[in-house]
C-alpha cells in the first residue's frame, strides 16, 4: 500500500466513525482498539513492527482496526495535553497530573504489569475544617505553558515529561485522517475522592455539604479555568474534547443521583460548554452502571459514551440501544474482563457479529474492548475482533 493509499483509508476510516457518532446509516460498524502497555508491545512484535509511538498507524491497519483510542479520547497518539511548568511536587510522572493537587501517586505491580494508584494517603483526610480548605495549596492555571504540548496517553509505559517531544501550538492543524483531542484534567469526582479520601468524601457529601461545595468548587472552578484557557490555545485544531470521571460501580453509582446532579453536574456542564463552543465532540468515560445518569449526559451535549462496560448490571448493549440508542454514540462493548480473556475466538467473531446484527447499520457505537486489553488476553482473541 503507498502512502497515498494508506492516507485514503484512513480518510475514509474517519468519515466512517464521525457518521457513526452521528447516528448516520453506515456500511460496517467502526472498529476501535486500545491496550495495556505490555499487550501493545507484544502486538508489535508479533507483527513485526519497532515500537509502538513510531508503529501505531501500522499496528492498527495490520490488525483491521479503524481507530487507536484511548480511555476518554478517540486518540490514544493524538491527544494533548499543555505542557507542565510549574512547581516540582518530588512524584513519579503520569500523564493525569494528579499530584498538582497534592495526590501522591504509587505504583503497584498486578499480573505483570505496572500501574498507578492515587487513593493512599488522601492528602485533607484529616483536615476537617472550612479554613484547612480556604488555605489549601490549590494548583493555578500559570503552572501550564498553553503555547506548548505533548501527547498525554496511556497507551504506553509511563514516560518522563522530559523525554516527551513538545509541539507548539503553532505547528497544529486540523487533521482529515485522525482525531485530533484533548483531556484537561477534568476528573472532578475522582480529584476530591483523592484529596479527601473517598470514605470522608461520601460522608461529607450528606452530613457535610457545605465542606464537600467548597472542595468541589474549588476543584471545579480551576478544571473550568484550565478548560477555557486550553481551548483557547488548541480548540480550533482538534476534533474532540474528553472527559473521565469514574463514580460508579458494577451495580450502581457510587453516590445518588441527586447528589451527582447536585454537587457534580453543574461543573461537567460548564465545562462541556466551552467544548461546544467550539463545535466538538465531547467523550465521557465512566466505569460501570452509570444509566441513571446515561440521560444527563445526553442532555449537556456529551456524544460519546465510554467504555460501555458491558458486564455492569444494566450495561447491556441490548439494552443502552433500546434506552439511548438514538441520542448517544457507545464506544466499547466488548467486555476484557469475563469474556474477551477466556473465550475462544469463535466465540468472539460470534459475539461481534451478534453486536453488528444489533446495531445493523444505524450507527451509534464504536466497538472495541471496554477498556484496555490486558495481558492474560491471548493475542488470537485480539484479533478475532477485527479479522
Amino acid at each position: 500500500m503507498s502512502n497515498k493509499d494508506g492516507l485514503r483509508f484512513v480518510m475514509v476510516t474517519k468519515t466512517l466513525i464521525i457518521d457513526s457518532i452521528k447516528h448516520k446509516p453506515v456500511d460496517r460498524i467502526p472498529l476501535m482498539y486500545r491496550g495495556d502497555p505490555s499487550i501493545n508491545e507484544s502486538l508489535i512484535k508479533y507483527f513485526g513492527l519497532e515500537n509502538i509511538e513510531s508503529d501505531w498507524e501500522k499496528l492498527i491497519k495490520k490488525m483491521g482496526a479503524d481507530n487507536f483510542s484511548d480511555g476518554e479520547t478517540l486518540g490514544a497518539f493524538t491527544t494533548y495535553f499543555p505542557k507542565y511548568i510549574g512547581p516540582d511536587f518530588n512524584t513519579i510522572f503520569e500523564p493525569c497530573y494528579f499530584n498538582i493537587w497534592g495526590i501522591k501517586p504509587v505504583e503497584i505491580y498486578s499480573g505483570g504489569t505496572r500501574d498507578i494508584v492515587f487513593s493512599k494517603n488522601p492528602p485533607l483526610y484529616d483536615s476537617d475544617s472550612i479554613n484547612d480548605l480556604n488555605n489549601y495549596r490549590y494548583p493555578k492555571t500559570e503552572w501550564f505553558d498553553f503555547n506548548t504540548y505533548k501527547i498525554n496517553s496511556e497507551a504506553f509505559e509511563y514516560r518522563s515529561a522530559d523525554e516527551q517531544r513538545e509541539i507548539p501550538v503553532t505547528e497544529f492543524k486540523k487533521s482529515d485522517a485522525y482525531f485530533l483531542c484533548t483531556n484537561c484534567n477534568n476528573y472532578i469526582f475522582m480529584i476530591s475522592t483523592y484529596m479527601r479520601g473517598t470514605d470522608k468524601m461520601l460522608i461529607d457529601l450528606v452530613s457535610d455539604k457545605k465542606y464537600a461545595e467548597i472542595l468541589i468548587g474549588n476543584i471545579g472552578e480551576f478544571c473550568l479555568e484550565f478548560c477555557k484557557k486550553n481551548l483557547e490555545s488548541i480548540g480550533r485544531y482538534i476534533d474532540l474534547y474528553g472527559i473521565w470521571d469514574d463514580f460508579a460501580m458494577q451495580d450502581s453509582l457510587m453516590i445518588s443521583p441527586e447528589i451527582w446532579r447536585t454537587f457534580y453536574k453543574p461543573w461537567y456542564k460548564k465545562i462541556i460548554e466551552e467544548a461546544k463552543k467550539y463545535d466538538l465532540l465531547v467523550c465521557f468515560h465512566a466505569c460501570g452502571n452509570c444509566t441513571a445518569i446515561i440521560p444527563d449526559l445526553i442532555q449537556m451535549g456529551v456524544d460519546i459514551l465510554d467504555p460501555v462496560q458491558v458486564s455492569a448490571k444494566n450495561m447491556e448493549l441490548i439494552n443502552l440501544k433500546r434506552l439511548f440508542g438514538k441520542d448517544i454514540c457507545f464506544h466499547g462493548g466488548i467486555d476484557v474482563q469475563k469474556f474477551l480473556p477466556f473465550a475462544t475466538p469463535r466465540e468472539i467473531k460470534e459475539e461481534v457479529k451478534r453486536i453488528e446484527e444489533l446495531f445493523n447499520g444505524d450507527g451509534g457505537l464504536i466497538l472495541g474492548p471496554s477498556h484496555y486489553i490486558t495481558a492474560d488476553t491471548p493475542i488470537e482473541n485480539i484479533l478475532a475482533i477485527y479479522k
